[in-house]
């Protein structure tokens, strides 16, 4: 029947879910194992929260710092500082969004993270091109040998960047599969109140046809009757 149908011509249109494949990228199911995306992510955020954190305790204004042989400015420090400080705010606002199923929050802490995965390559990328196995430390106090000090193979620094790099992306494709699957679930919901919407509007379509319907036949009735008074009937005329 007509009921059961959907009119094109409705007002009352809203978006619908779409039911195409979004390429060769799926999201991730919303539950993982035992254990929700939603949580997953939250976790996510926590984490990076912490790294947050971390990084801005030591960084260092004063004195340049060396880390694998590589060697931190005062002004990158800074610069490192400032980038995870604003990552402060960013991973709260994320945080909000995959509580409370906001996409826009999400589609924020999602282009942060890309920023932080540009940001931590070029540094171990650095570490892995000039890092040196084992170099020479002098002793700043007279009398004293020196010290070999060995660090990690270059290898091994590519070895942590393979690894950093991986992490991160899966991370973000959890980030990004939680924000298609609710803006999924915005759209369902949508397309749920769509329906009584739209049965109500047909019903009122057929109602008025039914009663037009009514009065014509009405009209035509009377005509044929002459009825006496009728702008219609022949007395009348």
């Amino acid at each position: 029947s007509r009921l059961s149908g959907v009119d094109n011509n409705s007002p009352y249109q809203f978006p619908r879910a779409s039911t195409q494949a979004m390429g060769l990228l799926q999201p991730a199911p919303a539950v993982i194992g035992a254990v929700s995306l939603t949580a997953i992510v939250g976790l996510i955020v926590l984490v990076h929260f912490i790294f947050c954190i971390v990084v801005l305790g030591n960084v260092d204004s004063s004195k340049p710092v060396t880390v694998s042989g590589v060697q931190i400015s005062t002004m990158l420090q800074s610069a490192g500082g400032a980038f995870c400080l604003l990552g402060l705010p960013l991973t709260v606002h994320g945080g909000v969004g995959a509580i409370y199923r906001v996409p826009s929050h999400l589609n924020t802490y999602l282009l942060y993270q890309f920023l932080s995965l540009l940001a931590g390559a070029a540094f171990l990328i650095s570490v892995a091109v000039n890092q040196r196995p084992c170099h020479t430390r002098e002793s700043v106090v007279p009398g004293e040998l020196a010290t070999m000090v060995c660090g990690l193979p270059s290898g091994g620094a590519l070895v942590l960047l393979a690894i950093f790099l991986v992490v991160v992306c899966v991370a973000m494709y959890l980030v990004w599969s939680l924000t298609e699957n609710t803006k999924k679930r915005l759209e369902t919901d949508l397309f749920r109140y769509q329906e009584p919407l739209q049965l109500k509007a047909q019903m009122g379509e057929e109602a008025m046809a039914q009663a037009t319907k009514n009065a014509t036949g009405g009209v035509a009735a009377a005509h044929r009757m002459g009825v006496p008074g009728a702008l219609w009937s022949s007395a009348a005329m």
